[in-house]
Parts: structure tokens; sequence; C-alpha cells
């Protein structure tokens, strides 16, 4: 009977060793050259053998952050590379089956010692000579202490579905900077790789102090990669952590998000991916719009971005057109939670998915949860395409009724109905932090916290009718009495 494997012990079959302590595969005491994903793939397998792990489990454990990039290439390439370490073959595999439409199986059985765990080859195939993947001279996962053609990195930040991104320093300017490269299962994958570029290029043509800035755009060893601006602060996703934010801070980085939106879509960019996990609040409360990778040009804009692409004599960017997409035919781009009805059927986008998406991003500020949930994906997109959100003031009460209306009129399902304009909804945030009292205004006063001031003045009121009701009482008993004589 098959058992599961502790993520503490050493996994040996035939003449791999696998610790899943450190992260390593060996070849009779030789570390094989494995990345991340595939390695993941792996350690996820043996800890169910025999028995099949969907495609789905796999999109959860290897992208948790939601954003959907090309998925399926994505796992096809990092069970490609597994298969190669392990010297399999998906025609006549050994240790690691396809099942069509279902997912994956690795075909041993583990028996538990004290040392090691032990695995048995269940379905024993005619014995393959075990190549391992060449040792690359340049692997984007393990650059720390490395220089980068003038940049010394210091210190992985993060990875995400687009990109690991690593702290550094700029050798010949002598500042910090943040240095972003594709992963390595995804740099041979042409859409992937043009994404990347467009990244660069889409923030780099836009100015603004609320969007993360672009320094450069260069390549070593054949790896892209882009030079952004570090910010030192915290994510949005981060510092929301299932909790309403104060309503100042609402209205502040809704305000800043919104104009954020305009300057791109004054430059014809729709974002396509706002979401928590994609802004960044620094320490002294600005917000950094981050991760163009999903961008999509729009009618009669992006002109600084199409002659950057020329001057740089990177993959030409399709004419400014409604159709200009880098998606393939049935695919959906972006983070389902935040998608736009018209996302998630693969209808046109323009600037009014960004503010549907910023209008769930606020009632995720205000609320303290996601405005749309659902068990599966298709649940959840079920959900965005026919259910509204609970009403906010049923969620947090003392949500003002304004506020509630501008969020609403950012999630209307119809985009004809929607706000339509970025500006007008960053106008209205302002409007609004200017109407509301002094004390909200400032941030300092969170939804909880005007309930609690409501009770403490009903409770002072209530203080003063019982004093003067005491007193009252007090006066009658020491008045003279009068006698009438009849």
């Amino acid at each position: 009977m098959s058992m599961p494997v502790p993520s503490h012990r050493v996994v040996r079959f035939g003449v791999f060793e696998v610790d899943l302590r450190t992260g390593e595969l060996r070849k009779n005491g030789l570390k094989v050259k494995l990345q991340e994903q595939p390695f993941q793939i792996l350690a996820l397998l043996l800890e169910r053998p025999g028995n099949v792990v969907t495609r789905e489990e796999l999109r959860q454990n290897l992208w948790p952050n939601g954003t959907i990039v090309d998925f399926e290439h994505s796992v096809n390439a990092a069970i490609k590379k597994l298969r190669l370490a392990l010297g399999d073959s998906a025609d006549n595999p050994r240790f690691v089956e396809t099942l069509a439409r279902r997912g994956y199986r690795f075909l041993v059985a583990v028996g538990k010692t004290q040392e090691v765990v032990e695995a048995v080859v269940i379905d024993a195939r005619p014995s393959q000579e075990v190549t391992a993947l060449p040792k690359s001279e340049f692997d984007p996962e393990e650059l720390t202490g490395e220089t980068v053609s003038h940049y010394r990195i210091l210190e992985k930040l993060g990875k995400g579905g687009m990109g690991v991104v690593y702290k550094a320093e700029d050798l010949t300017l002598g500042r910090k900077v943040a240095v972003k490269f594709l992963p390595p299962e995804l740099s041979d994958h042409p859409q992937v790789l043009e994404r990347f570029q467009r990244e660069a290029r889409a923030a780099s043509a836009l100015n603004h102090p609320n969007i993360c800035t672009v320094y450069e755009v260069g390549e070593y060893s054949g790896q892209p990669f882009i030079v952004m601006e570090l910010i030192e602060g915290q994510r949005l996703d981060e510092r929301i952590r299932g909790k309403p934010l104060a309503i100042g801070a609402v209205l502040e980085f809704g305000t800043q998000i919104a104009d954020a939106l305009d300057a791109a879509h004054r430059e014809g960019i729709v974002h396509r991916d706002i979401k928590p996990g994609n802004i960044m609040i620094t320490k002294r409360g600005q917000v950094k719009v981050l991760d163009f990778g999903l961008a999509k040009l729009i009618d009669g804009g992006a002109g600084a971005l199409r002659t950057l692409s020329n001057a740089r004599g990177g993959t030409a960017v399709p004419g400014a057109s409604s159709s200009d997409s880098l998606s393939e035919e049935g695919m959906i781009l972006g983070t389902l939670e935040y998608m736009a009805p018209e996302q998630v059927e693969e209808k046109e986008t323009d600037e009014r998915t960004d503010i549907f998406a910023l209008g769930v991003v606020i009632y995720e500020m205000i609320a303290g949860r996601k405005a749309f949930e659902g068990e599966s994906q298709a649940s959840l997109a079920a959900a965005i395409l026919t259910r509204e959100p609970p009403r906010l003031r049923d969620v947090q009460p003392l949500t003002p009724p304004s506020l509630e209306l501008l969020v609403s009129g950012c999630l209307m399902k119809d985009p004809e109905k929607r706000w339509q304009r970025a500006r007008d909804v960053a106008r209205q945030f302002q409007g609004l932090s200017q109407s509301l009292e002094q004390p909200e205004a400032s941030g300092h006063v969170a939804l909880g916290d005007r309930k609690r001031e409501r009770w403490i003045w009903i409770s002072v009121v209530t203080l003063l009718l019982i004093a003067c009701a005491l007193f009252g009482a007090h006066y009658v008993q020491r008045a003279p009495h009068r006698c009438t004589v009849k």
C-alpha cells in the first residue's frame, strides 16, 4: 500500500534520489540540474504515488497568485524538462505517465524506511538511458551574488507568472534597482517572450508617479531582462490581508490607481491585470502600478509605445487596433477574480475593463474580502457573469452611500453602463475625500472605528439623561410641602 512522502524524507527510485528538504535531484549520487517548477511537479507527484495529480492541482500549486499566462504551455514545458532529467518518455513512460485531459501519475509505489523513502516501480518498462538536463551557463532562478551586465544581483525578491525579480545594485550609477527575468520554463515561448517585451515597452512609454518606472531593457546570455525602479513598501494584497482598510486610505489609494490608469489609457494602453498583487504601496503611501505584461493597445493610442518598439528593433507590435492582443484564440488572459465579464467571455476589452477591475480592488479594500468568489474557476466565472457582489453596506454597514454608488458604477456587467473613463473615477474619489469628515479623510478612522464612535456618543447622551433624571428626583424630594386648609 502506498504512503504519502514526508517532506523531510529522501525518496529513491532506480538510480535517482530526491531530497525534498533541499530541493535536489541526484542520479548515482551526482546532482542533476532541475529547475524549480519541474522539481515542484516531481515533489507533488511523489506525495501521491500511483494516483492522478490533476492539471488544476498543478495550476493552483505552481501559479498560486492567480495570473493566467498560457498555463498549458507552461505546464507542458515543465513536464518535458522533468522527463528529460529522468530520461523518461511520454510515449513509453517509466516514471511520469500522462493521462489525457486529466493530469499526470507517478508510476511508483512508495514504502517507508527509517532513513529514506524507497520507491519501487509499479509498471516496469524497458530500461532507457537517463540523460540529465544540460547545465546552462545562465539560470535566472539562481543569480544571487552574480553580476549581470552592470548590475550586481543582491537577493531574490520573488517570482510570479511572468518573471523572477531580484534586488540589484547598478554599478554604473550606484543605485538600487529591481531586475526582472523571464522564467526559464517560458523563455522559449514566442508569445510569452513578446508579452515580457511588451511590459517593458508599455511601462517605459508611460511617465507617471503612480506607475513603476522602467530604466532599461537588456539581454544577457540570451535571456531578456527588465530593469525597474526598486519600490520599498508593501503590496496591496499584503496590506489588506482580509481586513478592511481605513476609508481615508481607500479614497487615497483609489485616486492614485485611477490616475495611473488614466495615464495609461491616454497613451492607448489597457493594463488587463489590475489586482492588489500588482499594486505596491510605498512607505510614504504612494501607489505604484506594476506589471504591464498583459497590456493591450487600443485604437488611436500607444504612439510612443510603437515608436519605442521600432527603435529598439524588438518584436513588432501590431498596429494600434481594437484587436491588438497577444492571446491565442480560446485563451483567457488575466487573473480570474478581477476579470471583467467581457474578459471572461473572451470579448473585446478596452479601458472600461480596467475600470471594472479597479472596482473589484476598491470593493476588496472596503470589505476586506473579494467581490466575487467561487469554489472552482467555473463557479467563479459564473459569479462574475451573473451575480452581483454582496452590498457593501451589508458587509461594512458604515460605508458611505456615495462610495458604494461609485464602486457599483465600476462593477456594472455591461461596459456601456460602467464609468467610461478612469479620470472621471479619480475625480469622484477626490470629491469624496473632500466631502467626508476630516478624521475620515486623513485615513485614521477605519469603518469599525466609526461604529465605536457612534456608540460612545450614544453612551454620553444616555449618561447625561440619567444624570438629569437623578437631579430632578433629588430636587423634588427637597422642595417644601405646602398645606391647604379647607
